[in-house]
């Protein structure tokens, strides 16, 4: 069985394993046993090596997201030549490993998930979901848990542009946000499993009040994705003791640098003069502390 890192196309094929018939599926475990004998193949050929049947492969094809076999099969032609190119290992971590191969794992690993990612979204829900927050009043970023992190990561960049934007430690404050919302306010709603019930129910909350919904989460049917205007999925890779969070974090923190960076950019002017004026109070803040706290100092010597 050859191992090959997990690009768009083929992340979808592993993360749709769970939803497929059983004659799509073996279509599904095929192209991932052998991906570059498929690009190669006519799909009568695919289907006598699966055990499958045109049909089943067109409708595979179709559910992936693909007019048929040929776009299909381009598509990943494309992505295991992105694949050559940066040549990136596979390996998986031991108790006796090394400091160098944790770090070179670890980090390939993640960059493993931001190229994976990248090939996942799609350009016409970033663009909506940009345009959702371009014209957003007030944005309310929900997260439970590693995505919690990434929501004050959200708000931090969000507000030195001068976006008016929350998020809450506590699961009750982000339900009493949520209400407080209305039909100018989007809510941008982070869990890698789309299901994670604080963050539906926060959602739900939401859209009963006229907002519109943001959502970052794998790619997979799931009630979020489903419920959402606008989804932007994520790629993770696990082992034994890295999780699907530590690795969908690194992605879905890159959907939020480049969500940010697109509204930034909408109004360059205007963004940097916040952005200038936010550094320049953070500098005189730091500066005041350091003088307090010499002044302190100096005191207690004294």
């Amino acid at each position: 069985m050859e191992v090959f890192i997990l690009e768009g196309i083929l992340y979808k094929i592993r993360e749709s394993l769970n939803d497929v018939k059983p004659s799509e599926g073996a279509v599904a475990e095929y192209i991932l046993k052998h991906p570059k004998n498929v690009v190669t193949m006519t799909i009568n050929q695919l289907a006598d090596a699966s055990y499958s049947s045109p049909s089943a492969i067109m409708r595979y094809c179709h559910r992936l997201g693909y007019k048929g076999f040929k776009e299909f099969k381009l598509k990943l032609s494309g992505d295991l030549a992105v694949i050559n190119l940066h040549d990136l290992e596979q390996e998986t971590l031991s108790p006796d490993d090394s400091f160098d191969k944790i770090m070179s794992v670890i980090t390939n690993t993640n960059i493993q998930s931001l190229y994976s990612s990248l090939q996942l979204v799609q350009k016409d829900q970033f663009k909506a979901a940009y345009q959702l927050l371009i014209n957003a009043n007030k944005i309310d970023f929900y997260g439970v848990g590693s995505s919690l992190l990434i929501a004050h990561d959200a708000v931090q960049k969000f507000m030195r542009i001068n976006k008016a934007c929350t998020t809450y430690n506590d699961f009750h404050m982000q339900k009493v946000s949520a209400v407080n919302l209305n039909e100018d306010d989007v809510a941008v709603a982070i869990s890698y499993s789309g299901e994670t019930q604080q963050v539906i129910d926060c959602v739900k909350i939401a859209q009963s009040k006229g907002a519109k919904v943001i959502a970052i989460t794998k790619y997979a049917d799931s009630e979020l994705s489903d419920t959402a205007d606008a989804v932007l999925f994520v790629a993770a890779q696990e082992d034994e003791f890295r999780s699907a969070a530590m690795s969908s974090r690194i992605a879905s923190l890159n959907v939020i640098d480049m969500l940010y960076t697109a509204c930034a950019y909408e109004d360059y002017d205007s963004s940097l003069t916040h952005l200038n004026q936010t550094y320049d109070i953070i500098r005189k803040s730091k500066r005041e502390e350091t003088k307090r706290a010499r002044n302190n100092d100096n005191h207690r010597k004294t």
